[in-house]
Formats: C-alpha cells, sequence, structure tokens
C-alpha cells in the first residue's frame, strides 16, 4: 500500500515513490473568493432509473442513503431529472404526466419519486429538471406537425413543476428547456418565465443548453430575456473552455450540465473512471470556472439488453431487483471528496496560474487543487487535491497529462486562513477509498501534504467527528440470474403503475385496470434516436430458449395495429439510427386485430378472429425453432426462425400508438 499523504500525528504507511519532484509552494488566500459552488450531482434520465422502483424496500433505502444521505456516500448536491415525455430518450422511454391535452397523472413513473426520497434524506438538494422529448400532442395544433417551443409545451413543463410540488412537495430549483437541442426563441424564454411566476414558481431558475449560441447576443440587449435565464449548461465540456467563456462573459453560472463518472468499460465500476471523475470536478472549476458538474447517471439501474454504450455510467450498479444485488464502485467515494465537505453556497477561491494567489490552480507536476469556504467566511475550508490519471472512455485522458512523481506541496494559509491550526485529512486511491488519515501538518499557517500520484485527498477544517463518514450498510444480498419463471397478472398495481421487471423501449405501458397497458397516444416529439413501435422488454440478457404466454387485445382504431410477442430482443444494430433496440422480425409472433398474423417472412390467417381478448403464447427452442399459439391453438411453427446467435431478452409490443393490452404474463426460459 502506498504512502498517500504524510500526517503530523499519525504514523504513514510507507511506499517508495519511483519518482520525487521538488518541493512545491503554493498561495490559499481565503479572502479572495470567486464564485459560488452550486453542487456537484447525479443525472437520473434516459430510463437508466427504471428497476429502482422494483427493488425490495430494505435495498432500495439503502440505495438511496448510498446516493443522497448527507455525510454517508456520495452526498450529492444536485438530483437532475428527465421530464418524462413518452420518448426513446437513450436506454429506454420514460412515462409523461400528460399522455394527451387533456390527460393528467402526477405520480407516474419514478423521476418525482426520485425526488421526493432525495428530499427526505437531504432538504437541502438541489433539483433541477429538463425534457429529452415531449408527447405528440404538443404543439400539435390544426393539422400542423407538431411544434416543441409551443405555448402547449409552457404549459407542459409548468405543469410538471407544479406535479413535484403537490405529489411529492418537492420545490423545484431549476428548469431547462431542451437536452441538446436548439433552446426556441427569446420570446419562447420570456413566456416561460412569465408562465412560472404566475403559476408562484418565481424561485425556479431557467437554465440553457450550450446550443444557446443564437441567444447570447440578444441576451446582452434584452433584459428581460437576461433575467429569465440563471445558468448555461455544456455537456462533456473536457478541455474546451468556449461554451463557459460565452456564458460567464454574458453574466450567467457556468455548468457542465451532464458528465460521466468513468470509462466504457463498466463506467463508474473501476478506479480509472473514477479517477476520470474526480479530475474532472476539480479541473472543470479551474479550467471552465464550471460551478457544478452533474453525472450521468445519478446510479445504473436498468437492464444490460437495454443500455447504450454508456452502460454502467453511475454512482451505484443496480440491475437486479430480483435478488437485491447492487454494487458500490469507486466513483461514489470519490465525489465524497466533495459532497461532505462543502455545500452549494460555498464560495471557491480564485484560480491563478501559478498558485500564487487565491486558493485554485494546476500542480507544477500534474494534478490539481481547488479549495472552497463557506459563505460568511467564518475561517473554515475545504481542499480538494487531485493527482488523478484515469481513463475518460471515449473523452480520453480528458484534462490530464500523465503523472509520475511524488509531490511534496506547501500552501501558505492567508487572510481569513491566517490562523487555521488544525486540518484533517481524507485520501482516496485505488486500493481503498475515502479513509480518514487524520491530522495534517500545519505549521506557521503552513499546510503540508505529500501527494503520490494518482490519489485524491480532501483537506479540511471540519471535524472529523462531524463531517467525512464512510457509512456501510450490510453487504447486499448476492448477484442472481433473472428467475428461470415469471408470471404476473398485473391485478395488484393502481392504475397509471409501472409493472414490476417491464422496461419500456419505445412507447409508454402502464397497468390499467388489471392490464398492461400502452398509453402514448401520438408518436413523441423525441431528442435524437427514432421512436419505433412501442415495445416493453423482460427478461435476462441473453435467454436462447423461452415459453411466452399471455392475454392480449390488440384494441384497435385503426387498420395497420397489431400486438406481438417477441424474444431474442435487445440493442439493434441493424436499424442503423444510431440508439436503437428491438428484435428480429423472425423472433416476433405478430397478430393483426383481422387475425392476420406474421413471423418473419411466414404469414398466415386465424380464421373467425375478432377484436377481442385472445391468449396468444410463444415458443422458443435452443435450436431456433418457434411455435405461435391463440387460444391453445397452434397456429405456425417456423424452424431456425430465432436461433441462439439471436439469443435476447422477450418483449411484448403493439403496433403504433394505440392502447393495446396484456394480462396474465408468463416467462418461463432455460
Amino acid at each position: 500500500m502506498r504512502q498517500l499523504c504524510r500526517l503530523a500525528l499519525f504514523s504513514p504507511v510507507f511506499v517508495t515513490a519511483a519518482v520525487t519532484s521538488p518541493a512545491a509552494s503554493y498561495v490559499v488566500d481565503g479572502n479572495q473568493v470567486s464564485h459560488e459552488f452550486d453542487g456537484h450531482g447525479g443525472l437520473s434520465a434516459g430510463a437508466t432509473t427504471r428497476l429502482l422502483p422494483d427493488y425490495p424496500l430494505k435495498q432500495q433505502s439503502e440505495i438511496l442513503d448510498y446516493l443522497f444521505l448527507p455525510n454517508f456516500g456520495a452526498s450529492l448536491g444536485v438530483v437532475k431529472l428527465e421530464i418524462g415525455g413518452d420518448t426513446q430518450s437513450t436506454d429506454g422511454t420514460e412515462p409523461s404526466h400528460m399522455h394527451s391535452r387533456d390527460d393528467l397523472s402526477c405520480s407516474r413513473g419514478y423521476e418525482g419519486w426520485l425526488a421526493k426520497e432525495a428530499k427526505a434524506r437531504n432538504p437541502d438538494i438541489k433539483v433541477w429538471s429538463l425534457s429529452w422529448g415531449v408527447p405528440g400532442w404538443i404543439g400539435n395544433t390544426s393539422g400542423n406537425p407538431p411544434t416543441y417551443f409551443s405555448d402547449d409545451n409552457i404549459n407542459y413543463q409548468v405543469q410538471w413543476i407544479k406535479c413535484l410540488k403537490d405529489e411529492y412537495d418537492v420545490d423545484s430549483d431549476y428548469l431547462g428547456l431542451w437536452n441538446e437541442r436548439p433552446q426556441g426563441s427569446s420570446d419562447y424564454i420570456v413566456k416561460l418565465r412569465k408562465a412560472l411566476n404566475t403559476a408562484g414558481f418565481e424561485r425556479v431558475g431557467i437554465t440553457v443548453e450550450e446550443t444557446w449560441q443564437e441567444l447570447i447576443d440578444k441576451v446582452k440587449t434584452n433584459a428581460t430575456l437576461n433575467a429569465s435565464i440563471v445558468a448555461g449548461s455544456s455537456h462533456y465540456p473536457c478541455n474546451s473552455t468556449t461554451r463557459s467563456n460565452e456564458t460567464i462573459a454574458v453574466g450567467k453560472k457556468f455548468w457542465a450540465g451532464e458528465d460521466t463518472p468513468d470509462d466504457s468499460q463498466g463506467p463508474g465500476g473501476n478506479w480509472s473512471g473514477a479517477g476520470c471523475w474526480g479530475r474532472k470536478l476539480n479541473q472543470h472549476f479551474i479550467k471552465m470556472n464550471s460551478t457544478s458538474s452533474v453525472a450521468w447517471a445519478v446510479l445504473w439501474s436498468t437492464y444490460p439488453g437495454l443500455s447504450s454504450n454508456f452502460l454502467g455510467n453511475g454512482f451505484i450498479n443496480a440491475t437486479e431487483p430480483w435478488s437485491g444485488h447492487y454494487r458500490i464502485p469507486p466513483v461514489l467515494w470519490i465525489n465524497a471528496h466533495w459532497g461532505q465537505f462543502v455545500q452549494p453556497g460555498w464560495r471557491f477561491l480564485m484560480t491563478s496560474a501559478d498558485g500564487s494567489s487565491g486558493g485554485s490552480s494546476m500542480l507544477a507536476e500534474g494534478g490539481s487543487y481547488v479549495t472552497l469556504v463557506p459563505a460568511e467566511n467564518d475561517g473554515n475550508f475545504t481542499m480538494i487535491v487531485e493527482t488523478l490519471d484515469g481513463s475518460c472512455g471515449k473523452q480520453g485522458h480528458c484534462n490530464t497529462n500523465p503523472i509520475t512523481a511524488h509531490q511534496s506541496l506547501s500552501f501558505a494559509l492567508r487572510g481569513s486562513l491566517s490562523q487555521v491550526s488544525e486540518v484533517h485529512l481524507w485520501c482516496s486511491t485505488s486500493a481503498e477509498q475515502f479513509i480518514y488519515r487524520g491530522l495534517a501538518k500545519v505549521e506557521a499557517a503552513t499546510l503540508f501534504l505529500e501527494m503520490e500520484p494518482d490519489t485524491i485527498c480532501t483537506a479540511t477544517t471540519l471535524s472529523n467527528l462531524t463531517h467525512g463518514r464512510k457509512g456501510a450498510h450490510p453487504t447486499p444480498p448476492p448477484s442472481a440470474p433473472f428467475p428461470k419463471r415469471h408470471a404476473d397478472d398485473f391485478s395488484s398495481y393502481a392504475d397509471e403503475t409501472l409493472a414490476w421487471g417491464f422496461a419500456d423501449a419505445y412507447g409508454s405501458f402502464a397497468v390499467r385496470n388489471h392490464a398492461l397497458t400502452q398509453v402514448a397516444t401520438a408518436v413523441p416529439t423525441g431528442w435524437a434516436p427514432t421512436n419505433y413501435d412501442p415495445i416493453t422488454f423482460i427478461g435476462a440478457d441473453r435467454m436462447s430458449s423461452m415459453q411466452l404466454e399471455t392475454a392480449a387485445i390488440v384494441n384497435h382504431t385503426a387498420d395497420h395495429h397489431y400486438v406481438q410477442l417477441c424474444g431474442g430482443c435487445g440493442r439493434a444494430p441493424w436499424l442503423r439510427h444510431g440508439i436503437a433496440y428491438g428484435c428480429p422480425t423472425s423472433c416476433c409472433f405478430n397478430v393483426s386485430w383481422t387475425g392476420d398474423w406474421s413471423i418473419g417472412e411466414e404469414k398466415g390467417t386465424i380464421p373467425g378472429f375478432k377484436d377481442v381478448w385472445h391468449r396468444l403464447a410463444v415458443n422458443i427452442s435452443d435450436n431456433g425453432l418457434l411455435a405461435a399459439f391463440v387460444d391453445g391453438v397452434q397456429v405456425a411453427k417456423v424452424a431456425n426462425s430465432c436461433p441462439s446467435s439471436s439469443a435476447g431478452m422477450a418483449a411484448l409490443g403493439c403496433g403504433k400508438y394505440h392502447n393495446c393490452g396484456f394480462r396474465n404474463f408468463s416467462l418461463v426460459h432455460g
């Protein structure tokens, strides 16, 4: 185990560093305050929280504690939420609170619930909402194509903020416009601001995405528009300062509103990616004056078969509600180096190029340090020092050069910090995370630290008796595969709730009248991925044999409506539209309201079929044989239709956006 930081009162653990750099001196002046800290946090979006509500209550509560409980785990200061819009938003769809213009149900989905649980643990956490897309009725008037920036959407977004307050007693702090898409016009933003004020939400600040360049010049001359916007947000900014400079130049806060805590090899799950996150938290401020960084995802809780290229990208991995198993990766404790010692409202100390003033700078031999003080500047401070060297996946070595030398550092404490005599130290390495190292050496108003490569430490005047707790719950249950048998008659759910284990890839499925029903009423206005016909997935990622059975009704309102039972489902590269999910047509049994059926190229008609409830079943064998049944009668048997090379999840779906339904579902797999 390597020596982390040399301490005054505690014996260090010695490992000889390969290289030792010359001693370096820096200044930390508590009087040179800079930007307000707005909190680091996590983003729940793209359906990556879908399975958490299905977890056993004990493990569910433990996971939420690790994320949000102050002085316990990550201690997140911001929770950012997708406003569900029935649209594909990366790893699935999230249900809308308004499927149609005359529809409203604030209890749908899980984002409001998540915000409530976060607030219950930390009443001071900031809540930020943003749309990825909206239902197809938004802006769809007089037969014209839907228009995102419309009066409909202003009402829709304000209603979401009202839902958070009325249904969950959650006060919102920020509202974004449209994820990674155009940001509308000056008139739209001003009108949204007025609507929020009229509804009693004056405190809710409007944020804009980095695609707002067209509005920047208008902000300079339009005082009403200027007053309507509080912050600009950039996604995955890495070393770029273009957007931050533009945003700060017009007097707005700048945030890294979506970033990643890890690399593509199971993000969040290894030390390399954790180091990437720790480095970003420091250097985003030093290089861009970013005062908040938000990780997508706050946790990873969806099926691997419904995961894009960012599988596992979260502070916690929780993908097995059937077993209760979850995993805490190192990145959670990296965030604790901030979350447990600084709060939104603290102030950064100014940056300097060489560390000769302020309190935040790059280190001469690689790495960085950032210092913050409470708003009252009462002589306390927290400094985060990092020499981290982990990969940022597709972003490469974002914000770093290789760090190979041991560094002897001294920090002259000046201004409001000149009387500091006691500094506590917590450090993390690849070997162990968030370990209390006792008191650091402080002599003659100077703090001394010894830093090894690939290390992060928090030095603070806050007492170890009240801060810096590495919380722990009992070991989670062991990992287990999806159950061999699963059945659900949907009789125990309240209307509009999600059915256990079903994860929507397209459309929106909820229980209504004891049936799993597709409830989205029109093709949504999406973010980036194409919205295909509604379909919902369940089961293990690589099921090569299965027996899938359910009662189903097409409930058609147009000739092209149908229902389908499928195997082999998951990522669908054959669709060639970026992020896409689906099932091979040869693994699906489609039944139209007319009784016409298809399995790939095989087709037929069921005599006397009517659009009422029917019992449908599909058996897929290891050798690829697919047999289909209607009301107990075999209607098709296709050899090598769904071979083991097409192994995947099970799915229920329907053609286009109509209210198909399913009851008495069962799945048995080999």
